[in-house]
């Protein structure tokens, strides 16, 4: 930065502030928040058992569920990610021969479970991740599709003095390099 007021700019406070900026936000620990759907699921009592069932798999959960006051029906409600989501419809026809239908809205925000810095994580093409995993495959593939580089260089961000500076006071500074 320019000593002089009159020659600091746009050209020099904005690149210096978005390097603040982002080396802030990276040492702070980033999580993912992912959206969620509430569900409310219509379907006979014999085919409860099936709905924990098909929602355990997709990371969802139930939250309440009742008979229906003057029929042979249940009603379900639960939550959803909505990534998990695509092809829910089918698979609870299919699993339940047809007796259950879903009403689906989205509700709310939740985290994405595990770090998305975590470069201990290894990801395996064409296998299911393992739930701590999720937030580092949804950031790599994000980042492949955009055509950027897997991992995050955060470096860049930070000047010679200041990653000193965090080593001495023992920040994970080889996940940062």
């Amino acid at each position: 930065m320019a000593n002089e007021p009159i020659h600091r700019a746009g050209g020099q406070i904005i690149p210096t502030s978005r390097r603040v900026v982002y080396s802030s936000f990276l040492t702070a620990t980033p999580r993912l928040l992912e959206p969620m759907f509430a569900l409310e699921i219509q379907c006979p009592a014999d085919t409860v058992s099936t709905l924990y069932q098909v929602l355990t798999r997709r990371r969802g959960h139930i939250t309440h569920d009742a008979p229906k006051a003057g029929s042979p029906m249940y009603t379900v409600r639960g939550f959803l990610p909505v990534i998990e989501s695509f092809g829910f419809e089918t698979d609870l026809r299919v699993f339940t021969q047809g007796h259950a239908f879903c009403t689906q809205a989205f509700d709310h925000w939740a985290l994405v479970p595990g770090d998305p810095l975590d470069t201990t994580i290894i990801l395996r093409p064409l296998e299911p991740s393992p739930v701590q995993a999720l937030a580092r495959e949804f950031m790599v593939k994000t980042r492949r599709r955009k055509g950027l580089s897997e991992e995050v260089n955060v470096s860049k961000f930070f000047d010679d003095p200041m990653l000193h500076e965090l080593a001495k006071h023992d920040m994970n500074v080889e996940n940062l390099m």
